[in-house]
């Protein structure tokens, strides 16, 4: 009974956050076939559709969820969700290697295309909305359930390939980022990318991180280059991608038998 409940919930929100950016996207597709979408004005709106509508979806149905299970009332409660914290300081700086390994592995790849960094700081709150929010729904809702049932690894695995292929009619939109790109390469840089985004989380409990960590390798797209998903998959970036994920695992090993042989100390103390 209590598996079916999990199942159920993760259906729901699957069905949910498909419906909501797929329906949005596919809106999209037709106002520019139709040529309703056109001009300076129409551009805008399809990114505030893409942004708002199907890019927030996943937080959209875990909040349709909650709320329907009566487990957040308003915007407060939800906040209070994303910002929930167990332990801020170790988040902050677990959260910083990831950044930083994220940043280093982008650096190895891509060339930096000379815009000034401060403009890219500046966006990053930008960033937050166009993309970081998913995280909520993403690694703050399915994986976790998935992880009810399934390994951690296999079910980063199938958060990652989901969370590929919902983007997918964003290559039948022809200003979106996505036109250009590779979806194979698309989508192994999102099963990557999702894994590290879940071992994070593994480790701080925090969707706030997440939601950080996702919004600086979308940022990371503008510093640089983006070769490696406008190209079919390389030999050369499947070792850096592979490189990426053994990093965040060691760094996972390493924080886990930190923390158990404080565990130790503490108990003999």
């Amino acid at each position: 009974m209590y598996k079916n409940k999990e199942q159920n919930g993760i259906l729901q929100y699957l069905m949910l956050t498909f419906l909501i950016a797929w329906g949005t996207e596919a809106a999209i597709i037709a106002g520019e076939r139709l040529e309703i979408l056109k001009g300076a004005a129409g551009t805008a709106l399809i990114f505030l559709l893409i942004g708002f509508g199907a890019g927030f979806a996943p937080a959209y149905a875990v909040c349709i969820l909650l709320k329907k299970q009566g487990k957040v009332k308003g915007f407060k409660d939800i906040f209070r969700l994303i910002l929930h914290t167990p332990n801020i300081k170790q988040a902050i700086w677990i959260t910083a290697i990831f950044l930083a390994s994220q940043l280093l592995v982008n650096a190895a790849s891509e060339e930096y295309t000379g815009n000034p960094w401060y403009l890219f700081i500046l966006l990053l709150p930008v960033m937050v909305i166009g993309g970081g929010v998913e995280e909520l729904g993403w690694r703050g809702f399915l994986q976790p359930q998935l992880e009810k049932r399934f390994p951690f690894a296999l079910s980063a695995l199938i958060t990652g390939v989901i969370w590929g292929c919902w983007h997918l009619p964003l290559w039948f939109v022809q200003t979106s980022n996505q036109s250009v790109m590779n979806f194979p390469s698309f989508l192994l840089y999102c099963i990557t990318f999702g894994f590290v985004l879940g071992l994070l989380y593994w480790l701080t409990k925090s969707i706030f991180a997440c939601v950080l960590l996702h919004a600086w390798g979308n940022l990371l797209q503008g510093m640089f280059t983006r070769s490696a998903l406008t190209h079919p998959v390389s030999i050369k970036m499947a070792v850096l991608w592979g490189s990426e994920i053994l990093m965040a695992i060691i760094v996972s090993m390493l924080i886990t038998r930190l923390k158990k042989e404080r565990t130790i100390i503490n108990t003999y103390k």
